[in-house]
């Protein structure tokens, strides 16, 4: 079977079933993002499937953000929030596993406290979803920080697509605000990670099982993924990110020596295309050289 076939249990084109009850807590790390927070939890009331309940780990805000974040607690909406506070700043890693453990759901959706969603996410995902589904993603859309409407959808919405473990060794498939996975997994981010701590999980939930994606943008970043300053900083501690990945999971025996091998070459590709390009954007700049101060 092809890495992206359509899993069978969806290529039938029949009518379209009835959603089925999902139970789903959201988990939504926070740090001092009070100004968009907001914005996110529109997104999941707006949901066609609503949730069990929304947990919202604060990672150690400052004094004036968490006050504000308590607030939550006392507002009105169609399902229960709950906000937890870290005792000191861990990362978000460590305040999604918080969220997790402290999860009532049978699953657990992520989002980003700066990040939103389609009105359909849930609902999608819960169509896709098999008995033999662990973790089930969609692709996602970055949007300008003021747009807040969702990107229209094709009139049929394209069958899900299973994931297998070479599909993940070639690059990171999910995005964080996308995913919905099952509470019962035997794994967590490992704490203590800020660059690819998600892209480890991944991998380590498609070597337990079946996991799937949802092949339209039900997730919207509002903003680019890696920032608009220090852009190139970041990509690079992505990179070795990555690597530092992939060395833990061949150590604790979720890569074969071949798989772990695999990935360092196609890594190894990515950073040389990422070099030659911008080679090439910086040559006509290179070539004209510097500019000469005109003569009065």
């Amino acid at each position: 079977m092809s890495l992206t076939d359509p899993h069978p249990e969806t290529r039938r084109q029949g009518e379209e079933q009835p959603v089925p009850e999902l139970s789903v807590s959201v988990v939504i790390p926070h740090f001092n993002s009070t100004d968009t927070i907001g914005r996110a939890l529109a997104s999941i009331a707006a949901q066609t499937l609503l949730p069990l309940e929304v947990v919202v780990v604060d990672d150690c805000s400052a004094p004036e953000e968490r006050e504000m974040l308590r607030g939550l607690e006392e507002e009105t909406f169609p399902f229960r929030v709950r906000v937890l506070e870290q005792e000191r700043n861990q990362g978000p890693a460590a305040a999604r596993n918080r969220g997790w453990e402290a999860a009532h759901g049978e699953w657990i959706a992520f989002l980003d406290s700066d990040d939103s969603w389609h009105p359909r996410r849930l609902e999608l995902q819960a169509r896709a979803l098999t008995p033999a589904t662990l973790m089930a993603s969609t692709h996602s859309l970055v949007l300008s920080e003021d747009d807040p409407s969702p990107a229209p959808l094709p009139a049929r919405v394209p069958a899900p697509v299973r994931l297998g473990m070479g599909h993940h060794i070639v690059s990171n498939p999910h995005t964080t605000s996308s995913v919905l996975l099952r509470r019962d997994l035997p794994v967590r981010f490992t704490p203590g990670r800020f660059y690819a701590e998600d892209y480890e999980l991944w991998i380590r939930v498609a070597a337990l099982g079946d996991v799937l994606s949802v092949p339209v943008p039900l997730a919207y970043f509002h903003k680019d993924p890696f920032g608009t300053s220090g852009l190139s900083s970041r990509i690079w501690k992505m990179i070795a990110g990555e690597q530092r990945t992939f060395v833990l999971l061949r150590r604790d025996g979720v890569l074969s020596l071949p798989q772990f091998l695999a990935a360092e070459v196609i890594m190894v590709a990515r950073i040389a295309r990422r070099l030659a390009l911008r080679a090439v954007r910086d040559l006509p700049g290179r070539l004209a050289g510097p500019r000469r101060p005109r003569s009065s």
